[in-house]
C-alpha cells in the first residue's frame, strides 16, 4: 500500500472523503467548493464526508 495516498500529503484531490478534522483537508476543500471553512464542515455535519454528498449539497 503507497502510504502518499493518506490524508499527511496535501493532495486532497483523489480522495473520496472529506476528513474535517484535519486542517489542511478542510482548507483544500473550502478553497475547491469556493466555500468558508465553517460552512464546509457545516455541510460535511448535515450530509457526511463523501464529497460527492457534499458537492451536491453545496451545489443547491
Amino acid at each position: 500500500m503507497n502510504t502518499q495516498q493518506h490524508n499527511n500529503t496535501g493532495d486532497f484531490r483523489h480522495q473520496a472523503y472529506i476528513n474535517p478534522n484535519l486542517a489542511q483537508a478542510v482548507a483544500y476543500w473550502a478553497q475547491e467548493f469556493r466555500v468558508t471553512p465553517s460552512k464546509l464542515i457545516a455541510v460535511v455535519r448535515e450530509v457526511g464526508r463523501n464529497v460527492g454528498e457534499v458537492r451536491r449539497q453545496l451545489s443547491r
